[in-house]
């Protein structure tokens, strides 16, 4: 596994470069700022880029697509309903994403989930090909964008953002989802890495999605 996060932007937007080791084949997660070192991130890992995929469409998760998008001229990739939102426009997308779509990425299969909440077409990401990390055994790896961060969740304030869907994606989609298991990371937008196991027992917000 291909796994590299930088920490970009203004708001100190987690972007990550996810994929395979075996092909080098990876996707830029939520390129949001500082494309520069994205892109040097990318050449220095030796790593092939084959596409953008957004969790949202949040200026602080969108702000380094256009130069990363030309410089390795890879399609982007998000849900229709930010760009039908009004949260996202600049630019279509090459792909739209929903709800049970996936992405290949070498030997390594995401699986995108519609999670709305945060904002109306916020998606996850995750794969159950990847069980080991620095040395630790997992089941998988979740990439949740602005819906759950270690210890708290994302904020429903913005335009188009709704508390109850946001619980209702976290409980559903994720805690009482039967692919995913409390041995999967969770890799958010912001902040640090934790675990479905952790957040289950220590977030802030757990009894909203028990």
């Amino acid at each position: 596994m291909i796994l590299k996060k930088l920490i970009v932007g203004p708001l100190g937007t987690n972007s990550y470069i996810f994929g395979s080791s075996t092909t080098n084949e990876v996707v830029v997660i939520d390129p949001g700022g500082d494309p520069s070192r994205i892109i040097q991130a990318i050449e220095e890992l030796g790593a092939k880029p084959v596409g953008i995929l957004l969790s949202h469409g949040h200026f602080d998760h969108t702000g380094g697509i256009g130069r990363v998008k030309r410089h390795f001229d890879i399609p982007l990739m998000f849900n229709k309903k930010e760009y039908d939102s009004g949260s996202y426009r600049q630019k279509q997308a090459d792909r739209w994403l929903n709800e049970g779509d996936f992405i290949y990425i070498g030997q390594i299969t995401l699986n995108v989930l519609e999670t709305p909440g945060h904002s109306p077409g916020s998606l996850c990401f995750y794969t159950k090909d990847v069980k080991e990390y620095e040395g630790h055994p997992i089941d998988g790896i979740i990439f949740s964008g602005d819906l759950i961060f270690r210890r708290s969740i994302g904020r429903s304030d913005f335009g188009g953002g709704n508390p109850n869907l946001l619980f209702s994606s976290i409980k559903n989609k994720i805690m009482h989802n039967p692919e995913i298991t409390d041995k999967f990371l969770i890799f958010a937008g912001h902040m640090g890495d934790t675990s479905v196991g952790e957040e289950r027992q220590m977030n802030m917000f757990k009894n909203y999605f028990k």
